[in-house]
């Protein structure tokens, strides 16, 4: 009758969390990837800030530093094509 009670176009439940999940876990942005010769979609992990914050409160501004630790060893981002690693 109306598109918008189609249920066939739309995401169940367990997908839509997923989906959910993959966002909160990793940082997505638009990179040259020079193997593919073009701009793509480039992902990292994302760090729990939310989590990170509460522990740096509670500690009083010691798990600031690791946090710190954290944030520098992170892998950089890769090229959701191909898996290298991008500038």
């Amino acid at each position: 009758m109306f598109g918008i009670y189609d249920r066939s176009g739309r995401l169940g439940t367990g997908e839509v969390l997923g989906r959910l999940l993959k966002t909160w876990n990793q940082q997505e942005t638009n990179k040259y990837c020079g193997h593919c010769g073009r701009h793509v979609l480039a992902l990292r992990p994302a760090t729990p800030r939310l989590r990170n914050l509460l522990w740096t409160v509670l500690t009083l501004g010691a798990w600031s530093v690791v946090w710190l630790i954290q944030s520098r060893r992170r892998p950089g981002w890769r090229c959701a094509q191909c898996g290298r690693q991008v500038v």
